[in-house]
């Protein structure tokens, strides 16, 4: 597990300076999907675009119309099962 922390600072919904990040995994005007730890974090929103992206330093600013910041784990889970099979 990747200790390496990162934070986030979002201005006014329209920028969001985030530190720490490894690798940019896609973008586009409506998502920015971030490779920052163990996990990715995807910036939805409208007009988007990438400034100040430095992934020597791991930071980058996002600006646009943010709509929605949501993480997902990159390691997947171990499925549980049940006595009959089912998760």
């Amino acid at each position: 597990m990747n200790t390496k922390k990162h934070t986030l600072s979002l201005d006014s919904r329209s920028s969001l300076n985030i530190t720490a990040v490894d690798d940019v995994v896609s973008f586009d005007e409506t998502l920015v999907s971030l490779s920052v730890g163990d996990a990715v974090l995807n910036i939805s929103g409208e007009s988007l675009s990438i400034k100040n992206l430095s992934l020597e330093n791991g930071d980058i600013t996002v600006n646009g119309v943010i709509s929605a910041i949501v993480y997902f784990d990159e390691t997947p889970k171990k499925k549980r099962f049940s006595r009959f099979g089912r998760s």
